[in-house]
C-alpha cells in the first residue's frame, strides 16, 4: 500500500501565524516537524511501502535524508491539484492512502484497522468516519465538525483509500465540485436538491450518500465507521497544538 501526505500550504490561520510558520505541516511537536510525525508513523504501518509527500517541495527535502527513501513532489494550486500531482508520483498505479499532514494524533494502529475495515477493497474510495462518543471519549474537550446523519452523528477522517487509476478518472468531476464549493446555488445544482434538503432536515443516511457519490462520479464510494478516534483529530488550532506536545512522546 502506497501513501500520499499531503502538505499543501494552505491560508494563514490563528496556528500558524502564532508558530511563524506559512505551512502548519512544518509546526513543531518536541522539536520535530508535524510532517515528520505522520511520516514516523506511516513507517511503523507494515503495508506501507511507497511515501509520496505533496507540499513545498525545498522546504520538505530539508527534512528528510536520502536514506529516507520518499518521494516529494512540489504542491500545486489546490487541493484537488495537489491529488494529481500525488498520484502522478506514484511508481504504479494500485490502491493508496491519502493522509492529511496535520494527522499528528495518527498511530499505526489506526491505519491498520482501518485498512482492514476497508477488505475486500472493491470500492473506489473508502473515507472513515468517526462517531462523536468515540472522539469525545478519545478527545475530551477537543472541537471537531459533526455531521447528524439517521445513523448517527459523525466527524470525518484524515485518511482516505482510494484506486489511484480510478481516482485519476474523476478528477475532473471533482475539480468541478470543489470550484463550487463556496457558490451555494451550483452546489445545490451538483448535489441536488433532494440531497440538502434530507441534510438540512436531518433525514439523510450514509447509504444515501454513499449512492450518491456513485452517482455523481460513477465510481463506488464507501463509508466506514471506525473506532479509532485518531483517524479524525488533526491539529487545527493552537489548543490542539498544546495537546499534541502533551500526548505525543518525542522521537
Amino acid at each position: 500500500m502506497d501513501v500520499i501526505v499531503m502538505a499543501g500550504t494552505t491560508k494563514p490561520s490563528e496556528l500558524t501565524q502564532s508558530e511563524g510558520v506559512q505551512n502548519k505541516a512544518f509546526v513543531q511537536i518536541h522539536g520535530q516537524t508535524m510532517l515528520s510525525y505522520v511520516v514516523a508513523t506511516l513507517r511503523q504501518v507494515p503495508e506501507v511501502k511507497e511515501i509520496v509527500i505533496v507540499g513545498p517541495a525545498q522546504e520538505i527535502k530539508t527534512l528528510f535524508t536520502p536514506s529516507d527513501t520518499l518521494y516529494v513532489a512540489d504542491e500545486g494550486e489546490n487541493i484537488v491539484e495537489n491529488i494529481q500531482r500525488g498520484l502522478a508520483a506514484l511508481s504504479s498505479p494500485k490502491k493508496c492512502l491519502l493522509v492529511a499532514a496535520d494527522s499528528a494524533f495518527l498511530t499505526a494502529k489506526a491505519v491498520e484497522n482501518f485498512m482492514v475495515s476497508c477488505q475486500p477493497y472493491t470500492a473506489a474510495v473508502y473515507y472513515p468516519i468517526i462517531s462523536r462518543t468515540t472522539t469525545e471519549q478519545r478527545f475530551p474537550g477537543v472541537k471537531r465538525n459533526y455531521v447528524k446523519l439517521v445513523d448517527g452523528e459523525f466527524t470525518g477522517g484524515n485518511v482516505i483509500m482510494i484506486d489511484s487509476v480510478r481516482m485519476k478518472q474523476v478528477l475532473p468531476q471533482i475539480e468541478r465540485i470543489y470550484a463550487a464549493r463556496k457558490s451555494p446555488w451550483r452546489l445545490v445544482g451538483i448535489l441536488g436538491v433532494d440531497l440538502i434538503m434530507k441534510f438540512l432536515r436531518k433525514r439523510l443516511t450514509i447509504a444515501e450518500i454513499e449512492q450518491r457519490f456513485e452517482a455523481l462520479f460513477s465510481i463506488p464510494g464507501q463509508a466506514v465507521i471506525v473506532a479509532d478516534a485518531e483517524l479524525g483529530t488533526d491539529v487545527d488550532k493552537p489548543e490542539d497544538l498544546e495537546l499534541a506536545r502533551d500526548q505525543l512522546a518525542p522521537f
